[in-house]
């Protein structure tokens, strides 16, 4: 019998010690491997709940309302509104003018006694720290492109502002006459929107005023309401009666404006009214017609929201209206959602990690480039840097994920094409457990052996789509950017509504949106589509036409977004895809280059990255 042989113990210890190496290098790939999958487990969960929040959480392109991202808390800027003299020349008066006109009252350099407005704000309604509460609104007047007028009382030169964060309301105006047009005015003018606004604040009966069986148009209304003009009832009731007051300071305050403006001073419009009634409407002249059209028109948008809208037909009068207790207890041209303004980082945790890791971050950038410069001065151009310095962000940070997937574009479509080969071998073979196995198996090893993970490009969208979230939902929030007006476009509306509206400047912005997204699909497959080319048969190229049916349907959904969002992230979408087509170029031109061939190449294969 044969003594076996043995070998030294001193060789264990160089098995041992290679082993031990192969083993710690195992385990770092698993611990690596692990957090690596759990950091996408954690971007999946956050961007999710991004997307719900995105349908909870509410936004406004008013300034003041809503969800709004400030620098500090001294920049938090109250709901305004702003009017201005009609430009109807048909119908002098006053009318609502938008807030997309490059002013916000946070970067308005006007001071009093060396405060800014702001301050003086929180001074009048006593508190310095305010930030004006949920509910609030302050009355601005418009006199030219340029210039705007805060809106002060008579009586005692404070704002005419009211806030949710006061205990009461005091008058600010000394309050005169008004005779405004009554409802028999409207019913002559059959004017169906005024008396739908009465039904719809419960002024009246309803059976008061219809248009029905009235051959002439006109409404049916009280015979005891025999006059064209009626009052404006000062004595407020004790009910609500601070936010009566607040509506009665604006009621005043706009009635001196208007009758301060050519068309109505020096007693034009007291002269107009007593022709009108007087002649009861009929062979007036031209100018008392003019006057009395454009007065009316200035009053039916002020009285409704201001909630002097009962009709006291007794006294000829318009009332304060309690009958409504829900509106009567609104502040007159308050903003419609409570303002929630967002000023540190702690702060956006209220609303969540997505909040506070993603949105917030991308919208203190937007503040910092946007305070930075006059919006006015800039003609909205400062809000264009900071969305191109937020697309130079955000496209470094996600070529930074997508570096290794952007230049192994080569070898996933080499893998494609291969698994259409497998895919196409065992299409006949759908029902057959074994040989699914077997192709399961195939596709297995194909992308072990080239080291590819198939849910590579869901990884891609893991990063993209949570950046697109918070960068839409920061642009929403930003108030400068709701006050932006830039090349004749409002960057905080939806484009392809101001289109059905008629407003066709915004065709280019839609058309210039789609092209580019277009392009930014189409081009990377162009470029790749000469150093993919194979000799595949008629089966295999139908397999591998479904594997990229996905991919083009992705490409229309972004299409598609990029259509109905608003004008400021269409101009985010029109920089970020010219910068993924320079980036799809650049890429291209470099791999064919001798530096990438002779020393970028060797390198990321010795990584296993191509």
């Amino acid at each position: 019998m044969k003594n076996k042989q043995t070998r030294p113990k001193a060789f264990d210890y160089f098995q041992n010690q290679n082993g031990s190496k192969k083993n710690s290098f195992k385990n770092f790939k698993f611990i690596f491997k692990f957090l690596k999958i759990f950091f996408y487990t954690i971007i999946f969960g956050i961007s999710l709940t991004g997307c719900i929040q995105s349908l909870v959480v509410k936004t406004s392109h008013n300034v003041g309302e809503a969800l709004e991202f400030y620098n500090s808390k001294e920049e938090i800027t109250p709901n305004y509104t702003i009017f201005k003299k009609s430009e109807n020349e048909n119908a002098p008066g006053i009318e609502l003018a938008t807030k997309n006109n490059n002013f916000l009252i946070s970067a308005d350099s006007k001071k009093v006694n060396q405060e800014s407005v702001l301050n003086l704000l929180r001074q009048q309604i006593g508190d310095k720290n305010s930030d004006f509460g949920e509910f609030n609104s302050l009355l601005l007047f418009q006199n030219n492109e340029n210039e705007f007028e805060y809106l002060k009382g008579d009586k005692t030169n404070e704002f005419i502002f009211f806030s949710s964060a006061q205990k009461s309301y005091e008058q600010k105006t000394v309050w005169t006459e008004i005779n405004i047009p009554s409802p028999k005015y409207f019913s002559e003018k059959a004017d169906k929107n005024y008396f739908e606004s009465l039904s719809n604040a419960k002024s009246l009966p309803i059976n008061n005023f219809n248009f029905q069986n009235n051959t002439n148009e006109r409404a049916n209304i009280s015979e005891k309401i025999d006059q064209f003009f009626f009052k404006i009832d000062s004595k407020l009731p004790p009910v609500n009666r601070s936010y009566a007051t607040f509506s009665r300071d604006i009621l005043q305050v706009l009635y001196n404006k208007l009758i301060s403006l050519p068309e109505f001073s020096d007693n034009k419009l007291q002269n107009a009214i007593q022709e009108y009634e007087t002649k009861a409407g009929k062979e007036i002249s031209p100018e008392t017609e003019k006057i009395i059209s454009g007065y009316a028109e200035s009053i039916k948008k002020i009285i409704f929201p201001i909630n002097f809208s009962r009709i006291d037909i007794q006294n000829k009068t318009y009332n304060w209206n309690n009958n409504d207790e829900n509106f009567a207890r609104k502040i007159a041209f308050q903003n419609e959602i409570p303002s929630f303004p967002i000023v540190s980082w702690l702060e956006s945790w209220k609303l969540g990690p997505f909040y506070s890791m993603f949105v917030y971050p991308i919208s203190k950038i937007i503040t910092w480039v946007t305070s930075s410069q006059s919006l006015s001065a800039w003609s909205g151009w400062i809000t264009i840097l900071a969305i191109l310095t937020i697309v130079v962000i955000t496209k470094l940070i996600s070529f930074s994920f997508r570096f290794k997937t952007i230049f192994g574009q080569n070898k996933q479509n080499e893998l494609q094409l291969k698994k259409a080969k497998i895919d196409a071998k065992y299409e006949n073979y759908k029902k057959n457990k074994v040989m699914q196995q077997r192709h399961r198996q195939e596709v297995a090893d194909l992308y072990k052996k080239n080291n590819f993970s198939p849910f590579a490009p869901f990884s891609q969208i893991l990063v993209t789509m949570p950046i697109f979230i918070a960068v839409w939902r920061a642009l929403q929030g930003i108030p400068s950017f709701k006050v932006t007006y830039f090349l004749g476009l409002e960057l905080a509306a939806t484009s392809y509504q101001k289109l059905f509206d008629g407003q066709w400047i915004y065709l280019p912005i839609i058309i210039i949106t789609v092209l580019v997204q277009a392009l930014q699909q189409i081009i990377p497959k162009i470029l790749n589509k000469n150093k993919t080319k194979r000799i595949i048969n008629a089966q295999e190229n139908e397999t591998y036409k479904k594997q990229v049916k996905t991919q083009r349907i992705m490409s229309i959904i972004f299409v598609f977004f990029g259509i109905i969002f608003q004008a400021s992230l269409q101009i985010y979408w029109i920089i970020g895809g010219i910068w993924e087509i320079m980036q799809a170029l650049g890429v291209h031109y470099f791999q064919k280059s001798k530096v990438y061939r002779e020393k970028v190449q060797p390198w990321m294969r010795r990584k296993k990255w191509i």
